[in-house]
């Protein structure tokens, strides 16, 4: 995928070692998941270290040599296309979905209602492991103060 302005074009060029470091620099285990999550959060931060680690120029070296040129990078794509940060997660999204970086293909329809919609993205079997391992924490420790009290 190329990302052009008047002054920079970058290719982003991936690789599982590089979704592997987004993943591991996002600080998550499932970079669908980690994706998604910055998408529906709008994290600006996110998108960046995205760009930054994706970006080559065409002769395959770093497009960019810190996050100030990513994020002056994203204020002048933004104006000359007349794109929304939301655009630009977007069409990244499009191009991990068709390189076959997500878990499973997805069609361009649900890839439109994963962006939209943020529940959609969420691990419900993540939230209801959390939320069981607090509950029954805080039955434990009921329990344990009980037995002080009796």
């Amino acid at each position: 995928m190329i990302l052009e302005t008047k002054n920079r074009k970058i290719n982003l060029n991936l690789s599982t070692r590089k979704i592997v470091n987004v993943a591991n620099l996002l600080k998550g285990k499932n970079f669908e998941e980690i994706y998604f999550k910055a998408v529906n959060e709008s994290d600006l931060d996110a998108l960046s270290k995205i760009i930054y680690i994706f970006a080559e120029t065409d002769d395959g070296l770093k497009a960019f040599k810190s996050s100030d040129e990513v994020f002056d990078f994203i204020d002048d794509y933004k104006e000359e296309n007349q794109k929304t940060y939301q655009d630009i997660f977007e069409e990244i999204a499009e191009v991990i979905n068709e390189q076959g970086f997500f878990k499973n293909k997805i069609s361009k329809k649900e890839l439109k209602e994963r962006i939209l919609n943020p529940i959609s993205g969420v691990n419900m079997n993540e939230i209801i492991k959390t939320s069981t391992e607090k509950a029954v924490s805080k039955i434990a420790e009921q329990e344990v103060f009980q037995g002080y009290k009796g």
